[in-house]
């Protein structure tokens, strides 16, 4: 009878996973100058020297941490966009009178929020959110393997529903900013968890706290696509 058991990891598989595991919580604890490999080495049970073997170097383990990253995410977001994508391509809908393209691309922008809300709640991202606000501070080439990898596709994806239900170019500037607010909307309660807890005097992020995000970001959602955006300034 036959099973959809994944294949079992080699040894070396196994090493290299459990150093990327722990560049990702001593690399987010520390900063990349500040980490040392004995000490990731040390976390991942394992000899210092198989960093070398496995990454060349700390660089490229910390390249490989956020291919990690990237990768993990495009699992979780991948799926969605890829369907969100086919839906955009099966017809056009220069026909649709406003109010209706606002109707028919509200619920694909609601998709994609609650899908990021629900994955930047998971425990594991934790470890992501302090790398990748490392990043977006001091930006190195794991960056680019980032926004290339997920967070590009990612805003391309908003910008284009948020012109569609405008009838506008993605490459209007409003719909970029507006992509980009609505993104950060979401971000905040990963990358100021701490802030949000406090605030509303939750412990955690349960399943009823992470419903009521969705909930308000969709309506704040609705508010922004159904708005007019705001007229170019004209230069004196």
């Amino acid at each position: 009878m036959a099973t959809n058991r994944a294949p079992p990891r080699s040894r070396g598989e196994e090493t290299r996973r459990a150093l990327i595991e722990a560049a990702l919580e001593v690399f987010g604890r520390d900063g990349f100058h500040a980490a040392s490999t004995r000490a990731i080495a040390r976390r991942a049970g394992t000899n210092q020297a198989l960093i070398g073997y496995h990454f060349g170097d700390k660089e490229g383990l910390y390249l490989a941490v956020f291919e990690h990253i990237t990768a993990r995410m495009g699992e979780q977001m991948g799926p969605l966009a890829d369907a969100i994508e086919r839906d955009l391509a099966a017809g056009p809908d220069e026909a649709l009178a406003a109010s209706a393209r606002r109707e028919r691309y509200l619920p694909l922008l609601h998709r994609v929020t609650d899908n990021t809300v629900a994955m930047l709640a998971r425990r594991e991202t934790a470890a992501w959110a302090r790398l990748i606000l490392r990043e977006q501070q001091d930006p190195s080439a794991a960056f680019d393997i980032l926004y290339s990898g997920v967070m590009g596709r990612l805003l391309d994806l908003l910008a284009l529903l948020v012109s569609r239900s405008r009838g506008s170019s993605p490459d209007d500037p409003d719909a970029q900013l507006t992509a980009l607010t609505i993104m950060g909307q979401a971000l905040v309660f990963r990358i100021a968890r701490a802030t949000v807890l406090r605030r509303m005097g939750w412990d955690d992020l349960d399943e009823g706290h992470v419903a009521a995000i969705q909930e308000r970001i969709r309506a704040n959602v609705t508010a922004m696509v159904r708005a007019e955006p705001p007229a170019p300034e004209v230069e004196p």
